[in-house]
């Protein structure tokens, strides 16, 4: 992990237009159509699951979506654009507290990508949204009639651990919930406050011209939507066929 990642790129030159128009590319439509599909799905995550019996094999498809959306961002952050890849703003701990202190005096840089404490919170939410789909798939209820797709391994006597990651995925979306308000206020100070349109370009996928810490413009690489449509692809194999190899049943 470097904390510096891209720091040459402010020396790059960017296109005319962008510069004359006094914005330039921040984020590629695939990670932000990753980021709201996302936030939709965890959304009717929690309608599918109020829904009761009526809506398990909605919720449990609704599982398998997340998982595939987390392991293309995995994918994609090795094989996406400059500001979708971990190489950019994954940093390490200590990086993240020296940018958290200038912040507080009032000396923290703008980034195009994540800023160091940014990028942890993101990595944060990634992991408490995937622990608790993973643990989705063996959850049962508590009569032992429905489940994930690994409740078969003793279906209608629930083992203890079958039983704690159930309790895990019911009780853990708090947890996501509190996480999520976090990640939300943040978002809105920055908006608004220190007038970094982050949830703007999440949006758009454009921001205006800065002297940014990481890089000057995203850079999106060659044929990027062919190879967003590959690591789509590969995800989906490697969910459902994973599910299939290791005897789960899919609804």
């Amino acid at each position: 992990m470097s904390s510096e990642a891209g720091r040459a790129g402010l020396g790059e030159s960017r296109p005319a237009g962008s510069v004359l128009a006094g914005r330039v590319k921040a984020w590629d439509l695939p990670t932000r159509l990753f980021k709201w599909s996302l936030v939709l799905l965890v959304l009717n995550a929690w309608l599918t699951n109020q829904r009761g019996d009526a809506g398990i094999t909605w919720h449990i498809w609704n599982g398998y979506a997340v998982l595939v959306l987390l392991v293309f961002r995995l994918l994609w952050g090795v094989f996406g654009s400059s500001t979708a890849r971990f190489a950019t703003w994954v940093t390490w701990p200590w990086t993240a507290l020296r940018y958290g202190l200038d912040l507080l005096r009032g000396r923290g840089r703008p980034y195009l990508s994540h800023n160091p404490l940014g990028g942890w919170m993101i990595i944060i939410l990634l992991l408490a949204v995937g622990s608790q789909a993973l643990a989705g798939l063996f959850t049962v209820d508590n009569n032992g009639l429905y489940g994930g797709p690994f409740a078969n391994l003793d279906f209608g006597d629930p083992t203890p651990l079958q039983r704690a990651l159930s309790r895990y995925h019911h009780l853990a979306f708090n947890i996501l919930l509190a996480l999520v308000a976090l990640h939300v206020g943040v978002n809105l100070f920055y908006q608004f406050v220190k007038k970094d349109p982050v949830i703007g370009a999440m949006i758009t996928g454009k921001k205006p011209v800065e002297p940014f810490a990481d890089q000057a413009e995203m850079r999106p690489g060659r044929a990027l939507w062919l190879r967003a449509l590959l690591c789509l692809a590969a995800a989906a194999a490697i969910v459902l066929g994973g599910v299939k190899l290791a005897g789960g049943s899919l609804p």
